[in-house]
């Protein structure tokens, strides 16, 4: 096996056991957070949305049956976020402080983004009754969570890459050099 082989393997290896033990331990406070943030966020509009046990909402429309709205371990921003990490740390090259700013401003916005997709989905069940937010919450849910895990990560190679408009050296620098 060659050394680089080896430090790939190692740093699958580190990111793999990151995900597996961040998503143990930070589950839990990671939805209680997210909930807090979401029930927040919607109060802004409505009083009609409360959480109750067991990381779930209960959703009191005006017009719907009301219905209580279950938040998974993987409704959360949490694997998108160990997986950022587990890149940003032991896959990309650069000084640890860069990596620690730009891991920290995309995993930001990542929660952010998913603050605003299960207050979105809430909020169209409220209008439109809990099949409107299954099927709301599977389908743009879906492809939005998609979206801005891209968006995060690409948001961190971009803080990582050197700028190209301050010397002649940065404009010759490669992708490679941050990956």
């Amino acid at each position: 096996m060659t050394r680089r082989r080896a430090e790939v393997f190692t740093a699958l290896l580190f990111c793999v056991a990151v995900a597996i033990v961040g998503f143990r331990w930070c589950n839990v406070p990671m939805r209680d957070g997210e909930m807090d943030a979401v029930t927040r966020l919607i109060g802004l509009v409505s009083s009609s949305v409360s959480v109750t046990a067991h990381h779930t909402f209960q959703v009191l429309p005006s017009a719907q049956q009301p219905f209580r709205a279950h938040v998974t371990p993987y409704c959360s921003s949490l694997v998108s976020i160990l997986a950022l990490g587990g890149i940003g740390f032991f896959v990309l090259r650069g000084p640890l402080w860069r990596r620690a700013l730009a891991f920290v401003a995309a995993a930001t916005f990542i929660l952010a983004c998913n603050v605003v997709r299960i207050a979105a989905s809430l909020a169209v069940g409220l209008h439109y009754g809990d099949r409107s937010l299954v099927l709301f919450h599977d389908w743009v849910g879906t492809l939005f969570g998609l979206a801005y895990t891209m968006g995060g990560f690409f948001f961190m190679l971009w803080m990582l890459l050197p700028s190209a408009k301050n010397t002649t050296l940065r404009r010759a620098a490669r992708v490679s050099d941050v990956l």
